[in-house]
């Protein structure tokens, strides 16, 4: 993998991205999007720099992944460049197959700002610009940075990214939001329109982007942009033209996630982990009240593929209707 990778994805098209989210985007989570939506760009859950090198074990979980997920991108944090750089000596082993390395500059998490890390790095920013220098001397991937506007309004973020440009950053995600926002009002893609005539990279954003046209009518001039939390129980909002599933489509999935997440985590990890995710598959179902509670109060495998059958075979007059159209209903 050569540095000029984003350059060459972004002349192709936009480019769209499962945004890092942690706890959720693991490896289960990025088969079950790419399973629907191969197009896409994964990027994992972040990672610490000096989890992956003190690690092993670390390492041998989470860099691991399925064919399915290529190009992955896998996103680290921390506030030492030495570290980082060590970091990414182990990330670029060819065993991993990873095709580059982000770094977290946007996490707004209390306790990631105080540890130093995260979006902590737009005001200790000599450090973040230190950070990519590190990488970039150490590896040959490409280093790209997720941040934010700023981190409270009064950080200069053309001054900022321009020099992370010029430490060797291949490509920059603005979030839309303050780190002091965190996730409250609605993004604001100005700032990220205007640094996109100023620097050399590909600039993508992220932040209220519910599906891939929303992205495409937000994106003007930018190189792609991320989708996070909207992907939740909903991998076909990667679907261009918009897309509703149809119920069968829905349990499928939740099968296949299911699967997934016991294949990676074994048995009781995945399956006290899929939880969450079972529910909010079933989003717009109607019966879902009547399956809430076995779904999740799950506890292996067996028991979640149980409950999907009882669903399909309940509802097998409508297995071909699309609940979020409405077509499927109640007595």
């Amino acid at each position: 993998m050569n540095k000029d990778f984003w350059n060459r994805k972004a002349s192709e098209w936009k480019i769209c991205f499962l945004a890092p989210m942690d706890g959720y985007g693991d490896s289960a989570y990025r088969q079950s999007m790419k399973r629907v939506a191969p197009h896409i760009m994964c990027i994992s859950e972040f990672y610490s720099a000096d989890g992956l090198v003190h690690s092993k074990f670390l390492a041998d979980s989470v860099l691991p992944h399925s064919n399915i997920e290529d190009p992955l991108i896998i996103q680290i944090f921390g506030k030492d460049p030495y570290m980082f750089a060590r970091a990414a000596e182990i990330i670029s082993q060819s065993k991993y197959n990873i095709a580059g390395i982000d770094v977290n500059m946007g996490c707004p998490a209390k306790k990631v700002v105080r540890s130093g890390h995260g979006s902590s790095l737009l005001i200790n920013s000599d450090t973040a610009f230190e950070i990519i220098s590190a990488l970039d001397k150490a590896t040959d991937l490409p280093i790209s940075v997720k941040t934010r506007r700023s981190f409270d309004g009064n950080q200069n973020l053309l001054d900022f990214v321009g020099w992370l440009e010029k430490s060797g950053a291949k490509l920059i995600t603005i979030h839309g939001r303050t780190a002091k926002q965190a996730y409250t009002w609605h993004a604001d893609h100005t700032d990220t329109y205007e640094l996109k005539k100023h620097v050399n990279i590909p600039v993508i954003c992220n932040g209220d982007i519910i599906s891939y046209d929303d992205g495409i009518n937000k994106v003007q001039d930018l190189n792609g942009f991320m989708i996070g939390r909207a992907s939740f129980w909903n991998p076909w909002c990667f679907i261009p033209w918009g897309y509703d599933p149809t119920l069968e489509e829905m349990l499928q999935a939740m099968e296949f996630h299911a699967t997934k997440l016991v294949e990676t985590k074994w048995e009781r990890k995945g399956s006290l982990e899929i939880r969450k995710h079972l529910v909010q598959y079933l989003k717009h179902f109607p019966g879902v009240k009547a399956y809430r509670k076995e779904l999740v109060t799950t506890e292996s495998l067996g028991n979640s593929l149980r409950v999907i059958e009882s669903i399909r075979k309940e509802f097998k007059n409508d297995l071909d209707k699309r609940p979020g159209l409405g077509e499927v209903t109640t007595p």
